[in-house]
């Protein structure tokens, strides 16, 4: 078996799922998370705030799928208690993964650039899908941009905003009902890459 296939679905899937960062997810050792409970404790994030993310049930369900086949794995001696391992038992390396991403674009025939797509959009996504939601439930986007800060591990205000004038870009039928003032509270950026 070769850890990648094995690894690549469910790091993939949590990454959407989640909005991590890739170093935030490839960090992660067993003690971390808690699939009962449908939890996860991020503790080695960007900015040295420990957070807690929530999961969803079927996204608990994919990293059991995971931990049943790691289990299979022709480990020798796990040398970590890394919750995604190479087939030495070590925290996978992000190049590694980077290429593999690659790899799985260029097969389904998803052209890239150097903009894109990465990995990192999958954080991205997840944040604009969020905000979308939240205004589809009539959640004023202003007061929901607190909470997806705090979820995201961002330092501030500024870094979030950025998915605000995402999503309205993206979603401009969706939001056009929403109180928009949050648009205009930080001043545009020419890039919106959040930290």
């Amino acid at each position: 078996m070769d850890s990648p296939i094995i690894i690549l679905p469910a790091l993939i899937r949590l990454l959407y799922s989640t909005g991590l960062r890739i170093s935030e997810a490839l960090s992660l050792k067993g003690r971390d998370i808690h699939l009962d409970d449908k939890v996860i404790i991020v503790r080695d994030s960007k900015n040295g705030k420990e957070r807690l993310i929530p999961i969803s049930i079927s996204l608990s369900e994919v990293l059991k799928e995971y931990l049943a086949y790691k289990q299979r794995l022709p480990i020798k001696k796990p040398a970590s208690d890394y919750f995604f391992v190479n087939l030495c038992g070590r925290c996978c390396k992000r190049d590694d993964i980077d290429e593999w991403f690659k790899k799985i674009l260029r097969t389904v025939g998803v052209s890239r650039n150097r903009q894109g797509p990465r990995l990192h959009d999958l954080r991205h996504t997840f944040s604009v899908h969020s905000l979308a939601t939240m205004a589809e439930q009539g959640i004023d986007l202003y007061c929901a941009l607190p909470t997806l800060s705090t979820y995201l591990g961002h330092q501030s205000l500024e870094a979030t905003d950025a998915y605000v004038r995402l999503t309205a870009e993206m979603y401009p039928g969706l939001i056009k009902d929403v109180d928009l003032i949050c648009l205009n509270v930080f001043p545009k950026t020419p890039l919106y890459a959040a930290h």
